[in-house]
């Protein structure tokens, strides 16, 4: 899991209660969509939901959950565009070329222009830049630039980032938050408040930063001077509202009250596929929920221990309980829809197909690897933070399923603040084995979870997971320049660390979005996380 990502604990979902062990039922097939059907026109105003609550800041810098970048993303655009398929395509960036394993060059897009008319420069894309790896600035995105010895113009519309250690993965970042661009002389001069109601922002994006009534609404309206003719805004105006409860929330969506939302409840799936209000379309996304070891010594440090839970969990009835279905098993941590737009797309899939399939529980096989790993105790503690239904309703099927291969799982809920916490403060992890989360890519790219996890010393690598062979191939993957070649030293990798199950991942859930039957044009995948999806929502 990657720092930004971590910090995205938790989605605000509602799941029913049961136990999971055996396979039980079968999860009703759902057809996916990446897009839907393009607008016709365009609509005064729009008015849409945000399931997390309000956002603290709008500054890029600041932007690392579900809120901030729904809204963000529509104001200050990256460098590269995110596509459906989570293909990477020129953004404010005219190029982006990788000259040597330690060279990248990023090409200025020419005749770009700020809200306020003047144009984008060098300065203001090594300024936006740099801003992630100043210390003072605590930027979400700070860990994408670990590698990264300098950020320098070197011509008028030219910017060259230089590398102390190659890293593949940075240019498909530009694609996210990391690669956020915003005005220099703004930024500076508004300090501390920057991206606040008060502070604003100064962007190129197809929506400007109407309004931000505290509590109530953020309002965006159109950019008309946008630079690019071929995606200007459809709205007019875009509002923002904050609802997290869901009774609430599916009400007013059914009531036309609000138009659309991502992240639609779980709990309102059917409710919402049988309104004639809108439409409730899934999407392929990077979501994922999993358990996660985060003991260096005890019973979970084992990976026995970590496998025969795997085995003991039915993923395929966990995604029909707790997604409704729209979900599916995963066989790992990264999700395919990281590499479904790379060249070596055929590399990874194959390489994820020879992965093993734990869908289905296996309760035997699970007994016979907590038999041979004898723990010194059978007792172990799952945290979760405190509120989050369906992360509970994760913690209790995970508790059932250790119960029937003679383990005991105690669940411990945590405020959310010091779940948070955990997972950079090694005190906060005593007498914790295991957690229940979820996390998302915000990017493209397999590289982007592994090496936090599985590399000595690394981040989130908190069982102390040290393979000397996982090491070198991974190492090699983030250094090697051909995609092809990279693809195939992580597979490599991946088919010795993903057994090992240093995250126990049941299921990636599927992109939820609801439209009012009166507008259409919105992504349906999870691309919209870090692109400018609303200037696309227009009249159906």
């Amino acid at each position: 899991m990657s720092t930004s990502a971590a910090l995205l604990l938790g989605l605000s979902l509602t799941a029913c209660s049961g136990s999971l062990s055996g396979d039980r039922t079968t999860a009703p097939v759902i057809a996916l969509a990446e897009t839907t059907p393009a607008a016709t026109g365009e609509v005064a105003k729009v008015t849409w939901a945000l399931p997390s609550g309000e956002p603290a800041s709008l500054d890029p810098a600041r932007t690392g959950d579900y809120s901030a970048n729904t809204v963000g993303t529509n104001l200050c655009e990256s460098l590269l565009r995110l596509g459906t398929d989570f293909s990477t395509a020129p953004g404010l960036a005219g190029a982006v070329v990788q000259k040597d394993p330690t060279t990248v060059v990023i090409t200025v897009r020419d005749g770009v222009t700020f809200w306020d008319g003047t144009k984008l420069t060098a300065d203001d894309v090594v300024y936006s830049l740099d801003r992630n790896r100043d210390p003072k600035t605590a930027s979400y995105a700070a860990h994408v630039f670990t590698n990264v010895s300098s950020i320098d113009r070197t011509g008028d519309l030219e910017v060259t980032v230089r590398f102390r250690a190659p890293d593949m993965q940075f240019v498909p970042n530009l694609a996210g938050v990391p690669g956020a661009i915003m005005q220099k002389e703004y930024t500076r001069k508004a300090g501390q408040a920057l991206g606040t109601a008060t502070g604003g922002l100064m962007c190129t994006g197809p929506f400007k930063l109407a309004s931000w009534q505290n509590g109530q609404r953020i309002s965006l309206v159109r950019n008309d001077g946008y630079w690019d003719a071929s995606r200007k805004a459809r709205a007019a105006a875009f509002d923002f509202v904050f609802l997290t409860d869901s009774s609430t929330l599916t009400s007013a969506l059914l009531s036309g009250e609000v138009d659309g939302v991502y992240g639609a409840p779980v709990g309102s799936i059917a409710a919402l596929q049988r309104s004639d209000a809108g439409r409730l379309y899934f999407g392929p996304s990077t979501e994922t929920y999993s358990l996660g070891a985060v003991a260096a010594d005890g019973p979970a440090a084992d990976p026995r221990i970590r496998r025969a839970l795997d085995l003991a969990i039915d993923k395929t009835s966990f995604v029909t309980s707790v997604l409704k279905g729209a979900g599916t098993p995963l066989k790992t941590f990264t999700p395919p829809l990281a590499w479904q737009g790379s060249p070596a797309k055929a590399v990874y899939d194959a390489g994820y197909a020879a992965l093993p399939d734990t869908a289905k529980a296996d309760l035997e096989a699970a007994k016979k690897l907590v038999a041979e790993a004898a723990p010194s105790r059978a007792d172990l503690v799952i945290a979760l933070p405190a509120g989050e239904q369906s992360l509970l309703q994760t913690a209790t099927i995970a508790q059932a399923a250790a119960r029937q291969i003679g383990l005991n799982l105690t669940v411990k809920q945590l405020q959310p603040a010091e779940f948070s916490g955990l997972f950079y403060d090694p005190t906060l992890r005593r007498g914790i084995d295991l957690i229940a989360t979820t996390g998302y890519l915000e990017v493209p790219g397999a590289l982007y979870y592994a090496p936090g996890f599985v590399l000595p010393g690394a981040p989130f690598n908190w069982t102390g997971y040290d393979d000397a062979g996982v090491t070198r191939d991974l190492t090699a993957a983030v250094s090697e320049t051909d995609p092809v070649k990279s693809a195939e030293r992580f597979v490599a990798a991946q088919a010795v660390y993903g057994p090992a199950k240093l995250q126990i991942t049941l299921a990636g859930s599927y992109n939820r979005l609801f439209l009012n039957k009166r507008i259409t044009g919105a992504p349906a995948s999870f691309s919209y996380i870090s692109s400018s999806w609303a200037a696309l929502v227009g009249k159906a």
